[in-house]
């Protein structure tokens, strides 16, 4: 059995089937949770659907799928993005790596550049987002983390979220558990595709 489930969080897309492959296909172990969307029942695969639709970025889905995973890492993906080849070995030799990290950020590759905005200014521009350990814990260089599963028992994500936050969920998070003593680091590698297929807008991850 893999040490890492990916928790795909869906409200419904057509590329959830993409998003599960890409999962299957790196080894990872698969929990699908639906946002309140009706979504066909799981092969191999654990599926959950929410009573109502939460909302928040897919924090509710992503606590219910920490709540059931039996491994030590959990890690998350959104139905409209995919693992990129080899981030399955990338992932499973950060974790042999380094016994003492909590939390691993992973790269996010999107389809076009893109620029983050530092009050009028441009702090940062590519196709890359959250693989260096020198720009920190800030907006943009924090995604879909890779957790050890038990922090999610203490920690969950939040209930409820200020409406100008909703995208940094994933940031407030991560720096939360940092602040209460959590060890994090970066994989250094983009492992994720961001929206696939989408070129005409990217969406969320502080941007």
């Amino acid at each position: 059995m893999s040490k890492t489930t990916v928790i795909i969080k869906t409200i419904g897309r057509k590329t959830l089937n993409n998003a599960i492959n890409s999962a299957k296909l790196e080894g990872f172990e698969v929990i699908v949770v639906s946002d309140g969307a009706p979504i066909p029942p799981g092969g191999d695969h654990t599926v959950i659907t929410l009573g109502k639709q939460w909302g928040f970025y897919g924090d509710m889905a992503a606590n219910v799928g920490a709540a059931i995973s039996k491994t030590e890492f959990i890690t998350f993906l959104d139905d409209d993005d995919e693992f990129l080849p080899g981030a399955g070995k990338c992932i499973r030799n950060k974790l042999r790596e380094d016994s003492s990290v909590d939390i691993w950020i992973g790269g996010v590759q999107f389809n076009k550049d893109v620029q983050l905005m530092d009050q009028g200014k441009v702090t940062y521009s590519g196709r890359t987002l959250a693989c260096s350990s020198k720009r920190g814990l800030t907006p943009g260089n924090v995604a879909m983390p890779t957790y050890r599963t038990a922090i999610f028992g203490k920690h969950p994500f939040a209930d409820r979220v200020e409406p100008n936050m909703l995208h940094m969920t994933d940031f407030i998070h991560v720096l939360q558990c940092s602040q209460l003593g959590y060890k994090v680091d970066w994989f250094g590698e983009a492992i994720y595709r961001v929206r696939p297929g989408d070129t005409d807008r990217i969406n969320g991850r502080g941007l």
